[in-house]
């Protein structure tokens, strides 16, 4: 058996001992529970084994940001929080949840006895983490609506494998994550399909091969 996280393979022998070196404490989510916020003097990791949990907070507004969304296999940093006055930074289960809490410390701190599983996990849930925050970076960094929408996409059909894929998010909330107004988003959704860009039908995109021209 294979995992693979943030495009390392680990091999199940690489996780033998793990648990003794992490120690790791597992917790269940309901739909819309609040996990943890974010504070310096949180001194735990979430790592996700089941279910979607959103990063989240609010703007100066009161209107709700999705910051990121983590999936199976993610690692979530809950105690590194940018500088900012009275902004609270807060993890939600999207869909039911299994977590695993392991205490920062264990877990930047190598062990004796697994050390070098040890770093080749933290240097697979680390470069998977990174590679989701500099994806979002470059998708807000985009100029337009439409150049927003077709670079999510780009990421997610290239993290598929294939141009026919389901969204990880809800439109809605897909709304939120690129920092867009809804409205606005569906109607350029519904110009991209009537011009052969991508077909859509709810969450299941299709990106045809002409989109990434534009």
């Amino acid at each position: 058996m294979i995992e693979q996280i943030g495009g390392a393979k680990l091999e199940k022998s690489d996780f033998i001992g793990i648990n003794e070196c992490f120690q790791p404490v597992e917790r269940e989510y309901k739909r819309g529970e609040i996990i943890t916020t974010y504070s310096p003097e949180n001194d735990t990791i979430c790592i996700i084994k089941e279910g979607t949990v959103y990063l989240t907070t609010d703007n100066a507004e009161s209107q709700r940001r999705i910051i990121s969304f983590y999936e199976k296999g993610d690692i979530i940093v809950t105690c590194i929080v940018p500088e900012s006055d009275n902004r609270i930074f807060y993890l939600t289960a999207k869909t039911n949840c299994k977590i695993d809490f392991v205490k920062y410390s264990k877990f930047i701190t190598c062990c004796e006895k697994h050390c070098s599983k040890h770093l080749k996990i933290i240097n697979a849930y680390i470069n998977k983490s990174h590679k989701k925050s500099l994806a979002h970076a470059d998708i807000l960094c985009q100029q337009t609506l439409r150049s927003k929408l077709i670079t999510f996409f780009e990421y997610i059909k290239k993290g598929k494998g294939k141009n026919t894929f389901f969204l990880p998010l809800p439109l809605s909330d897909l709304a939120d994550y690129l920092s867009v107004d809804r409205s606005a988003m569906m109607r350029e959704i519904k110009k991209m399909n009537e011009e052969n860009i991508i077909i859509s039908d709810k969450r299941k995109i299709t990106v045809l091969e002409n989109s990434t021209e534009l």
